[in-house]
């Protein structure tokens, strides 16, 4: 099939619509088309956890395949909550709480509580993921932020943000949960 025969395929990119002469595209192509900083994370939102797309991964998409960046892992202002509590889970691992923790104006409500799950092997392994009780929505929209589903935890019903350090983001011995929790708050301020 030459250049000519292929169809023109179309993606969103940080909720912008952008036309594609080929499906197979690399990470770094994406970030120059859609003006995003190489240092920046990219994923692809697909079922269950989204896709990192490296600067240098080619990856095929399909038609209508959205795509979202956010800063990488330096990006964002730890002193937002209140108290913290650490609560043991069997297998070793460790949910800390934070209390309180303040939201950006553009959701709704202002201050939730931010719960983070600290693997067994954790400082040497990553948290991933956090989670927010009660609901966090946009509020401009009223509808949830992109990349959340409702998990029952502790016996109450939080809401899950399916989101994710970059590779090589985390470094075991030198990363700590402060380094998280600034990632974290990264997300809430690119205000999606």
């Amino acid at each position: 099939m030459t250049t000519d025969d292929k169809q023109r395929i179309h993606v969103f990119i940080n909720r912008k619509k952008y036309e594609l002469d080929d499906q197979v595209q690399t990470g770094r192509a994406l970030k120059e088309l859609a003006g995003i900083p190489l240092t920046d994370v990219l994923f692809l939102e697909q079922p269950g956890d989204d896709l990192v797309v490296a600067n240098d991964a080619k990856i095929t998409l399909r038609n209508s395949a959205h795509l979202h960046s956010q800063p990488a892992a330096d990006y964002g202002d730890e002193q937002r909550h209140g108290d913290v509590q650490e609560l043991r889970q069997p297998g070793g691992w460790t949910f800390v709480v934070y209390r309180d923790f303040r939201l950006p104006s553009e959701f709704r409500p202002d201050k939730v509580d931010l719960l983070v799950k600290l693997p067994p092997t954790f400082p040497d392994a990553a948290p991933d993921m956090f989670w927010t009780l009660p609901q966090v929505t946009v509020a401009s929209t009223g509808t949830s932020p992109r990349g959340t589903t409702m998990e029952t935890l502790l016996g109450k019903p939080w809401q899950r943000f399916s989101w994710h350090l970059a590779a090589g983001t985390w470094r075991a011995g030198v990363s700590d949960l402060r380094d998280f929790l600034r990632c974290v708050i990264g997300r809430f301020e690119r205000r999606d």
